[in-house]
Parts: C-alpha cells; sequence; structure tokens
C-alpha cells in the first residue's frame, strides 16, 4: 500500500506546501518513503543527483562539465540518508536527455531531477526526514505530484523513492500505487532500448516505459499511458506530469483507490478523500474507474 497524490491549481499558488500537507495525511499509507516533483519555470537547468558516496562527486562533476557549464552547486549532507547535490546548469535544452543518461550510467549516481521545469525532491523515511533534509522551498506554480511509500518489494532507499524520472523523456515524473506482475518481462524490453534501471523497484520500469512511449510518439502523454496500461500486469494507479500536462492511469481490474475532485479553483488527485481536506474542507471526490486514462493540459 502506498499513497499518491496531485494538484493542478488554476491560478499559481505555493504547490510543494499543499503537497506536502496532502501527504501529511495520508502518512499511514507509506511510512518508508516520500516525494514530491514540481513544475516550475527556472531561468537554468536544475539538476538533482544522489551519490552512492561523497567522492562520486568529481566524477559527477567531470560528466556534467563534457555538456555544459555549472552555475551553481550545492551539496545536501546525507544525515541517516546519502549524499546528494544539486546544481544550476548552462546546458542546451538538446542536451537535457543526454547528460541525464550519461550520469545514470555511471555507477552510485542517480538522477533525481533535471530540466528547467521540474525539481524532484524524495527521501527515505517519513515526510519529516524530506523537509528536514531538502529544505524544501515554498514553490509557486501550477501543478505538481507526490508520493509515500510503503516498501514490499526492493530496498528502502532515496533511489528507491517516488517520484521517478527517465532519460527517455526526462521532462516526465510519476507516481505508482501498486504492483507489476511482468515486471522483468517490461525491464528486459526497456534495457533493450537504452533503459539503465537504478534500482528493482517495479516503479521505476513504469516510468521508463511511458517515457519511451512519449519520446516515440512526440510527447503525447495520452497516448503513453494508454500503451502503458496495455504493456503493463497488475493492479496500478499511477499519476504523471509534465511542464504543461498531468493525467492518471488506473489497471483494468480496478482495485487501487484513485479519487478526482475538479472545481473552479482546482483539481485534486489522491488515494484517499482526506488528503484533499488539506486544500479544501468540504469537497465531494469521484472514484476513478477501471482502465480509465484521463489527461489535463495545464
Amino acid at each position: 500500500m502506498c499513497g499518491i497524490a496531485g494538484i493542478i491549481s488554476k491560478n499559481k499558488s505555493n504547490i510543494s506546501g499543499k503537497l506536502l500537507e496532502m501527504l501529511n495525511l495520508i502518512q499511514h499509507r507509506g511510512p518508508d518513503a516520500s516525494g514530491i516533483a514540481v513544475f516550475s519555470k527556472e531561468d537554468s537547468v536544475m539538476l538533482r543527483v544522489s551519490m552512492k558516496q561523497g567522492s562520486c562527486i568529481d566524477k559527477l562533476r567531470e560528466i556534467i562539465m563534457g555538456y555544459g557549464k555549472i552555475a551553481e552547486e550545492k551539496l545536501i549532507l546525507p544525515g541517516n540518508s546519502i549524499p546528494m547535490a544539486e546544481f544550476s546548469l548552462e546546458l542546451a535544452p538538446e542536451k537535457v536527455e543526454d547528460l541525464h543518461a550519461a550520469i545514470n550510467l555511471a555507477d552510485g549516481l542517480a538522477v533525481h531531477s533535471i530540466g528547467n521545469n521540474i525539481k524532484v525532491y524524495k527521501e527515505g523515511g517519513r515526510i519529516e526526514n524530506l523537509v528536514r533534509k531538502h529544505s524544501i522551498e515554498d514553490t509557486f506554480c501550477k501543478h505538481g505530484i507526490g508520493h509515500v511509500r510503503m516498501a514490499t518489494e526492493s530496498a528502502e532507499d532515496i533511489n528507491a523513492a517516488h517520484p521517478f524520472v527517465s532519460p527517455f523523456y526526462s521532462g516526465l515524473a510519476i507516481v505508482h500505487n501498486g504492483q507489476f506482475t511482468n515486471y522483468f518481462k517490461m525491464r528486459r524490453f526497456l534495457e533493450s532500448k537504452g533503459a539503465k534501471f537504478k534500482t528493482m523497484n517495479d516503479s521505476e520500469a513504469a516510468s521508463h516505459l511511458i517515457a519511451y512511449a512519449m519520446r516515440e510518439n512526440g510527447g503525447d502523454l495520452e497516448s503513453a499511458l494508454q500503451y502503458a496500461k496495455e504493456q503493463m500486469d497488475g493492479i496500478f494507479c499511477i499519476i504523471a506530469a509534465t511542464e504543461n500536462q498531468m493525467g492518471f492511469v488506473k489497471d483494468n481490474l480496478g482495485i487501487k483507490p484513485l479519487l478526482v475532485v475538479e472545481n473552479d479553483d482546482f483539481i485534486l488527485l489522491g488515494s484517499e478523500q482526506i488528503e484533499f481536506t488539506a486544500i479544501a474542507e468540504d469537497v465531494f471526490a469521484k472514484e476513478m474507474e477501471p482502465g480509465e486514462v484521463c489527461v489535463w493540459n495545464i
């Protein structure tokens, strides 16, 4: 059991803060990790990377300099987890996914997000760990997604936390509740297309699969979610977002819950109605249908 959340605000608001409030209300669904992805326009390309150990930083800088320049750098102390680095880069847009792939190919390094429209914060443990380690700033934008994780199959570490991204389409992030019974089949297919897996989490396979479909279809999120539904076996709900779209896919059995609230001010997606009270106390949520796919333009 995990918990997922999504917000689309008709006007810019503090999406990072609202997501954290929503996730706090469903922390019982996942005490092992938490994370959010927010989509706000930055002047430069922002890169967030986890490192197996601090000594990986020199290798990371070397890889980056092969593609662009480092404008700013911030190291994030490991605490009880592993170290991370955040960079502001001077990087041509067409080189974003190449750099993403190059970093992921290196042992001990894993990209959490890269781009000038996306930033992912994730951490093992409860939400207070996420907030304490990453000093998440108020992010005023129109949309974002979040997750609390109950680890059932793969390691309880920062890289196995959600949201997940993929160098096939770096501007996409996903969160997932459920499990896939054909994980190894999906993984073999994706590795044949060039995917480099950093975890054994089946949700990472879903991120690569949807991103691969978007790369192939020119960035059509709805078609990618339909494709993923056809390729993935299991019980699942996925919320996916890019800089200008957000959507979901639910498996054909419809066992995992996904609720939606939509009004003149916002669209909210989540696993339980209680999380919506962080945004508005008096709302009525609608359960999404088995096999349903829906995408909103932002």
